[in-house]
């Protein structure tokens, strides 16, 4: 959905094209397009002179003669394409609207998803129409003045991120550049509204600014299919954080992640961005073998909540849609619960490492979101005594969930003698972990040697957890 600086840059764009102009004839493609009565805006708008065009927040207005004002909203992909000469083939499939001008040029509106919205009313109305009087001060008009009030609008229990796309709260933002906001800012965007101080607000507000200042001089962002009549902005070039899934944190080397909140893709740098209020549980990871489970079943007599990553997967692997996905990659009708399935994916993911590293992107993404939800739900009932065991904990970048990780090591000998007495093979079971590793730079990590008795190894786990 085209944003602040886009909806900005095509006010901008149809200014010297359409200003001056009187419209002669309306051609309506698509009834809904128009919120308001429609045989009124049929009759009223013929004849009108547009004025001048301007914009609040993601709404366009067509100042018009005769004190009517014309609001626009572009929604998903609504679109403006100026013609010179009525005589071309202006109609496409997408166009839901058409304004001919009494000197013979055009300005069609084009939507291929039918979601873009106009409604014409009288000036002195505008100001007092629902969807108008909603909106929050502009996010690139901000005055210190405003912040005090503006802060305590956001201190509610819900996402930074969430808040900033409510355009009652403030108006303008949408999902890049919310992204593109709280990196600048290094404020998780699952952080609560309420647990952010006024300080760091203050920093959110100028950021918001400075971020759409910049957007809007150079054009907004081309992403997806956005233009304004054929002009692409430059801003995505500038672009450090939003759609950067997967690749490197320009400010401290740590990989992007993105999840979804509320529907919306979110991209964030786990380390520059660090959730307080998530990073509240206990990771266990280690090699095959190395007694992960025992750690995870003496701290759940310990009263902690314990989750297993293998137990998540496996439920992940039945969802539908996610089982459609996995047959797509390893071969059709692949079915987790089938012992000989199991077995061949298994040769499949050692020998073709293109596949494993994408199932194991989509298993990743898809393990985070889940554990995300378990622990932000549980961690008040459990006091945060959560403990999550994950085999792959620093190859998925997990890190910056747990505030203590919990590494258990083995001898060879003390992993090949716990994978026998598992019946597992272990010629296969080294192989699917030998891209297990540990991050020996990470502050939080706590290693366990379980080379020796049962007793010895919660012994350390006590002194741990005290």
């Amino acid at each position: 959905m085209p944003e602040l600086p886009e909806v900005e840059t095509v006010k901008n764009t149809l200014i010297p094209l359409i200003k001056g102009k009187t419209i002669s004839k309306v051609d309506i493609f698509f009834d809904r397009l128009i919120q308001s009565d429609i045989n009124n805006f049929k009759k009223e708008i013929l004849n009108k002179t547009i004025i001048d065009v301007d914009r609040y927040g993601k709404f366009i207005f067509f100042r018009l003669s005769e004190d009517y004002t014309l609001i626009i909203h572009l929604r998903m992909e609504g679109k403006f394409q100026y013609h010179n000469n009525k005589n071309n083939n202006i109609r496409i499939s997408s166009t839901t609207l058409i304004f001919y001008f009494s000197d013979d040029t055009v300005l069609s509106f084009n939507d291929t998803r039918k979601f873009g919205l106009m409604y014409l009313a009288k000036n002195d109305e505008v100001s007092e129409l629902k969807f108008i009087k909603k909106l929050g001060p502009e996010a690139n008009k901000l005055n210190r003045e405003e912040y005090g009030e503006l802060t305590k609008k956001f201190k509610r229990n819900i996402p930074i991120k969430s808040l900033l796309l409510e355009q009652s709260n403030i108006s303008g933002i949408g999902n890049i550049y919310a992204d593109e906001i709280l990196y600048f800012s290094k404020v998780n965007p699952l952080t609560k509204g309420k647990d952010i101080s006024d300080e760091k607000y203050i920093e959110i507000f100028d950021n918001s600014k400075i971020v759409l200042e910049k957007a809007i001089k150079l054009g907004g962002s081309t992403i997806h299919s956005f233009s304004s009549n054929g002009i692409d902005g430059k801003f995505q070039n500038e672009l450090l954080c939003y759609g950067k899934e997967g690749e490197i944190c320009p400010r401290c080397g740590t990989i992007f992640h993105k999840i979804f909140l509320k529907g919306r893709g979110t991209t964030f740098c786990p380390n520059c961005q660090i959730n307080h209020e998530l990073k509240t549980s206990i990771g266990i990871t280690g090699p095959i073998g190395s007694g992960k489970s025992e750690v995870l079943k003496y701290l759940k007599t310990k009263g902690y909540l314990v989750l297993s990553s293998d137990e998540l997967i496996r439920d992940l692997y039945k969802d539908p849609y996610l089982s459609y996905k996995f047959s797509k990659i390893y071969f059709k009708g692949f079915d987790i619960n089938n012992k000989a399935h199991r077995e061949k994916v298994r040769e499949i993911l050692i020998n073709n490492p293109n596949i494993k590293k994408e199932a194991e992107k989509i298993l990743y993404k898809a393990l985070e979101e889940k554990l995300i939800n378990i622990i932000t739900t549980n961690k008040d009932k459990y006091k945060n005594k959560i403990a999550v065991e994950v085999p792959l904990l620093f190859k998925a970048h997990y890190e910056y969930l747990f505030d203590k990780i919990l590494v258990i090591e083995v001898s060879k000998d003390t992993q090949i003698k716990n994978l026998t007495k598992r019946n597992e093979n272990i010629e296969v079971s080294l192989k699917l972990n030998k891209d297990y590793f540990i991050d020996n730079k990470n502050k939080d990590i706590i290693v366990i040697n379980n080379d020796n008795t049962l007793k010895d190894l919660y012994n350390q786990i006590d002194e741990i957890i005290k």
